[in-house]
């Protein structure tokens, strides 16, 4: 009996899940970017598994389900296959709300992934304006955080131009001086990108009294 009763149920979550899959093949849209919830299936998953949906859920914006796993008690911290925890791929994604509720419940704002990206580090770069900076800060990210190759967040933002960060960053306190494992600073790669505007910016910081205002 109990041998039968495994092998049905097995076959139910089975099948559920190809359900679920071949609705997003008839709707046009790959399955690793959607995240239908159905608590049928969550309780049949894996616990990678899981941390798939719990992740895609923070990439996707879908705050709600973020904050219900997280009431379910899912880890906050996990890493998905991709190699991004639930805030990485928030702050990458630009989702302020999202970010917030795994911050209020103890996502590591410093935990990096394995090329030593901290969240910090993808908001400058990803980053639409300083909103996100601001709250990883308010949680204790470190403002001088280097990748593998030594990039801090100031580097990129100064890298691709993002003014209102760069700003932002300044005022905070990042060190303009860092260089990258290359051996560039954040003002060097300003020049190199042709950012005018962030040169200057970078120069007037480093002035007596020169901090950008924000």
């Amino acid at each position: 009996m109990t041998a039968s009763y495994s092998s049905v149920r097995r076959f139910a979550v089975l099948a559920a899940s190809l359900l679920v899959l071949a609705g997003c093949a008839q709707s046009g849209v790959r399955p690793a970017t959607q995240t239908p919830r159905s608590d049928a299936v969550i309780n049949g998953l894996t616990q990678e598994d899981r941390v798939a949906f719990f992740v895609n859920h923070a990439r996707n914006g879908e705050c709600a389900e973020v904050a219900k796993s997280i009431a379910d008690g899912q880890p906050v911290d996990q890493f998905d296959s991709l190699g991004q925890t639930a805030l990485i791929a928030a702050v990458s994604h630009n989702s302020l709300e999202c970010a917030r509720i795994l911050l209020d419940h103890q996502a590591s704002v410093n935990l990096a992934d394995g090329s030593g990206w901290s969240p910090l580090i993808y908001a400058a770069y990803f980053g639409d304006s300083a909103e996100l900076l601001t709250e990883l800060l308010k949680h204790g990210a470190d403002i001088n955080a280097r990748n593998d190759r030594g990039i801090t967040a100031l580097f990129l933002a100064s890298a691709v131009g993002h003014e209102e960060q760069v700003k932002f960053l300044l005022g905070h306190g990042a060190d303009r001086s860092i260089e990258s494992t290359a051996g560039y600073t954040p003002l060097r790669i300003a020049k190199l990108r042709g950012q005018g505007r962030i040169v200057a910016l970078l120069e007037s910081a480093a002035a007596p009294g020169g901090a950008p205002s924000h």
